[in-house]
């Protein structure tokens, strides 16, 4: 039996193994989230990256906000000993801001004590009104909603109109698929512009060949959206690096080049000079006909709901997870390429331009990428106690292995079957789409390789079918009805529990080296281990075919359960069902962003990463 793993202090460290992560780029917690979401618990701890937070003492160079109070922190405190209790609590109306790739949050207000997560630069939420102390931190330690201290300095700001969060216009969209719209760069990569580029800044830094590369870029379609263009850009404003942000050369109006291979995190994109830029996570200007949109899995797992919850199909989806009647796109085949997100109206462009307006907005895209997926989940019932009469010819008996079991589709054409009204035989009904999730009665004809009965009435083939296998985590948490999660690497399956009841199945893409040693291949990691840090987002190296190894900015709804083994979303690719990674588990967005959700502990909506390392976070267990 595999023993249960709790992350040591070199495990946090995020040895450089499977999908390590890289360091974390800035953004900002939406403000327009998903009401009532649970945020994510963010893989964190003391590593290299772990500059990315300022020390906690450190003073910030802005200056406070007319609203922000005029005494010391100490004065403050000292005040803060004869007010109303509520003026040492968060919800009064006063507010604190992230200016830092990482603002660490802690239980208490002591550098010294342990960290529950993170903000990212740009984030604004709820403080308390007086600080609780000023021990390791001049600035003063202030608590934030809905739990933990934030010191003021390098990494926060009381100063809500800071350079910082005027410049991050936008952070991750909680609920939706993928936090953010994401590019795939080009060759060459795009620059990385500081500053609203003129159209002679462009020529000049991009050289005598641009206009013809304007010219065949017209014909690309983009299903990108169009936003105004920022006001912090259009004041003339140079863009702002976050305290712990890499800090690259100037040249006139950029920094250089991107990396070849990159992958981009999008906040928001607009039209400048008739051309179509992005503002990137980590601040960045980039021209987006330098970029391809990735293409979204529409992908979805299943969720099983509870007949005998009240609401269950309602409650099924956690709150924050993706929720398909928030958009106006029709639902999706299961495995589809997910539809663009609708085109917002362009802003005004400046008087001179580099390309004719048409070129902009091509009147139509078949199937066009990089929106969020946006088809609905299906919604399987369990297995009724009183079935219908079984049809003639098959078994009216249960398979008990069967019973209630998620299955997927992994065969094109594979034919459905149902009762015919006249005689109740089976007869032809159409066909499964290939990775569409099913659950099963228990009843077959010919066994489990001939025909299977889905709870939905159809009966399938059972060896189209990969089909789950019922069990009991390893640790009791079954036994104790908590929630848990079971990945089965040779079916490429990943079902979650409550007890002993299957509530979600998904496919998943883990280890491209499938069974073999973890240590030596790109194998995924067994055994049973707790998730103990969580990230809305996150960066990544190169976790993907070695063909087409990526900078992966932004990784969506990351999950780590053991040293650089993590859940994570994969917008890079469309091959779940398929071992392929590095060794984390691969999911579709959609399925990344549920599971996010739904995992113990949660993130409040504001914070970025939360940190759970004495354990208590959700159980994988990770086996053949």
């Amino acid at each position: 039996m595999p023993s249960l793993a709790r992350p040591s202090a070199a495990a946090l460290a995020f040895l450089a193994a499977a999908c390590s992560p890289a360091q974390d780029p800035p953004g900002r917690a939406t403000d327009d989230h998903h009401p009532g979401s649970p945020a994510a618990l963010a893989s964190l701890a003391p590593s290299p990256d772990q500059a990315a937070a300022p020390p906690p003492g450190s003073s910030s160079p802005d200056a406070p906000s007319p609203g922000a109070p005029s005494l010391d922190a100490a004065s403050l405190v000292s005040l803060a000993a004869s007010s109303p209790k509520e003026a040492t609590l968060p919800g009064q109306g006063a507010k604190i801001a992230s200016i830092a790739m990482r603002t660490w949050i802690y239980v208490a207000p002591d550098e010294r004590s342990t960290k529950l997560g993170y903000l990212r630069a740009g984030a604004v939420v709820d403080r308390a009104e007086l600080p609780a102390g000023t021990k390791g931190c001049a600035g003063g330690w202030y608590r934030i909603a809905p739990r933990g201290y934030v010191c003021v300095g390098k990494g926060a700001s009381l100063a809500l109109e800071h350079q910082v969060v005027a410049a991050a216009v936008r952070g991750p969209r909680r609920g939706a698929p993928v936090p953010y719209h994401y590019v795939m760069s080009g060759s060459p990569p795009p620059h990385l512009y500081f500053r609203l580029p003129t159209v002679e800044d462009q020529r000049r830094v991009e050289g005598a060949k641009l206009s013809a590369h304007l010219a065949r870029a017209a014909f690309a379609p983009s299903s990108l959206p169009l936003d105004p263009v920022p006001d912090f850009l259009l004041a003339g404003r140079d863009l702002p690096k976050p305290y712990g942000a890499e800090e690259k050369l100037h040249y006139s109006v950029h920094t250089g080049r991107a990396k070849e291979s990159s992958a981009f995190g999008l906040i928001t994109t607009f039209e400048w000079t008739k051309r179509r830029f992005g503002l990137t996570t980590e601040l960045d200007l980039i021209p987006l006909d330098r970029t391809r949109p990735a293409r979204i899995s529409a992908l979805r797992g299943i969720v099983i709901k509870d007949l005998d919850a009240e609401g269950a199909e309602g409650a099924e989806a956690p709150a924050g997870a993706p929720d398909p009647a928030s958009s106006a796109d029709t639902p999706s085949p299961t495995g589809a390429v997910a539809p663009a997100d609708a085109v917002a109206p362009a802003a005004p462009t400046p008087p001179s331009s580099l390309t004719p307006p048409s070129s902009l907005t091509p009147p139509s895209s078949p199937a066009p990428p990089g929106g969020a997926a946006t088809a609905s989940f299906s919604i399987a019932a369990p297995p009724a106690d009183d079935l219908p009469p079984a049809p003639p010819g098959t078994d009216p008996r249960i398979d008990p292995g069967l019973k209630g079991a998620p299955a997927f589709v992994r065969a094109h054409g594979t034919t459905k079957h149902r009762p015919s009204s006249s005689s109740g035989a089976l007869v032809s009904a159409g066909l499964a789409p290939s990775r569409s999730g099913w659950v099963l009665t228990g009843r077959t004809r010919g066994g489990v390789k001939g025909l299977v009965e889905t709870t939905e009435g159809s009966w399938l083939a059972g060896d189209h079918l990969v089909i789950a296998e019922l069990r009991k985590d390893p640790q009791g948490f079954a036994r104790d009805g908590k929630k848990w999660i079971d990945i089965s690497i040779r079916r490429q399956m990943l079902v979650a529990y409550e007890g002993t009841r299957p509530v979600f199945a998904a496919l998943i893409s883990s280890g491209r080296s499938g069974m073999a040693d973890p240590e030596e291949t790109d194998a995924t990691v067994r055994g049973s281990f707790y998730i103990h840090a969580k990230h809305v987002s996150t960066t990544m190296d190169g976790d993907d075919e070695a063909a087409e190894a990526f900078d992966l900015r932004d990784v969506p709804y990351t999950q780590y359960f053991h040293e650089g083994y993590a859940l994570h979303g994969a917008y890079w690719h469309d091959e779940f069902g398929k071992a392929r990674s590095h060794g984390c588990i691969n999911l579709a967005p959609a399925d990344a962003a549920w599971l996010f959700e739904w995992t113990e502990p949660a993130v409040p909506p504001e914070w970025h990463g939360a940190l759970n390392i004495e354990g208590g976070g959700t159980l994988v267990y990770v086996h053949g």
